[in-house]
């Protein structure tokens, strides 16, 4: 494996030391890995022993996986389906590493989540380099990927720049935007209920995507906090943060296209969401963005990471 240092990683070694990560966890075995002595391990925001939890539990792994390398930091990240006791979930990953140990470990994990079992073909749009005259500096990454954190928080796309030829987000699985011009790889299921907030997302799809986020289907989502961008590869214009998304638990739904929509039922107290996503970029705009989070979290959990 090529040497990681505390400033520079090979693409391929931190590639690897994922593959190392996750083929412990299948094995239930931390002590494959090469920790640090001070490494310190979060499952869904809370700091606990390695080896427990998912460690425990988990089953196998299934074939849904796309890598977030910053050779620059030496911290990766991947999206990830699994398989827990029998039932799918996906999770969100991320690592550090300094002088060839990992030093952090946070996972986030969506668990109960039978769409991870059919997951679309990985979009290899995430493994392209972009043209050098075209891409911004990890300041700029970090800064439009936080516009994104609020014109969601706000319900004003106006705040956030979305590619024009292509933009599509996935988050939990599940297609929640796609731009005019893009079409989905696979069939999506109907919904039946005309009347949920689910159908009027359905009803957005197609829709420019800063058009989409000022209708304010998204308007349960009161503020932000605690955001992180731990990776950010500027040859290939992607970005990976953490963050969570609040919700007052106030506002009961939207009305769109003339007709009202009532918002979920865990969007009805004071929760949170806690989020590992993923940004890709062409042009200097948002193409795709890819997510998995923890829905309903204790109002003003945290991170786990943001004390």
């Amino acid at each position: 494996m090529t040497l990681i240092t505390a400033t520079h990683a090979d693409r391929a070694a931190l590639e690897a030391i994922i593959t190392a990560y996750l083929d412990a966890l299948v094995a239930h075995d931390p002590a494959r890995l090469p920790l640090a002595s001070h490494c310190r391990f979060t499952e869904n925001g809370v700091a606990i022993p390695l080896g427990e939890a998912l460690w425990t539990t988990i089953d196998r792994l299934d074939q849904y996986r796309v890598d977030y390398i910053d050779t620059e930091a030496g911290q990766a990240a991947s999206h990830v389906a699994f398989i827990e006791n029998g039932l799918a979930g996906l999770m969100a990953l991320r690592i550090a590493v300094v002088d060839e140990q990992i030093t952090e470990i946070e996972t986030i994990l969506h668990r109960g989540a039978p769409m991870a079992l059919t997951m679309p073909p990985v979009d290899l749009l995430w493994f392209e380099a972009e043209e050098p005259a075209s891409r911004l500096d990890r300041a700029a990454l970090a800064t439009e990927t936080e516009n994104y954190l609020r014109a969601v928080s706000t319900s004003d796309g106006s705040k956030v720049k979305f590619n024009k030829q292509s933009a599509l987000r996935l988050e939990n699985g599940t297609l929640m935007a796609i731009g005019p011009y893009d079409r989905w790889p696979i069939p999506l299921k109907p919904i039946e209920d005309e009347n949920s907030w689910f159908y009027a997302v359905r009803s957005t799809l197609g829709m420019d995507p800063a058009e989409q986020l000022s209708t304010g289907i998204y308007s349960f989502i009161t503020s932000y906090d605690n955001a992180r961008f731990p990776v950010i590869d500027v040859e290939r214009q992607v970005v990976f943060g953490v963050w969570n998304f609040r919700r007052r638990g106030d506002v009961r739904g939207v009305t769109f296209n003339g007709k009202y929509y009532p918002h979920m039922e865990r969007t009805q107290f004071p929760n949170e969401n806690l989020l590992g996503q993923a940004f890709k970029y062409r042009d200097g705009a948002i193409t795709r963005v890819q997510g998995v989070f923890l829905n309903a979290n204790v109002y003003r959990a945290g991170t786990g990471w943001d004390a």
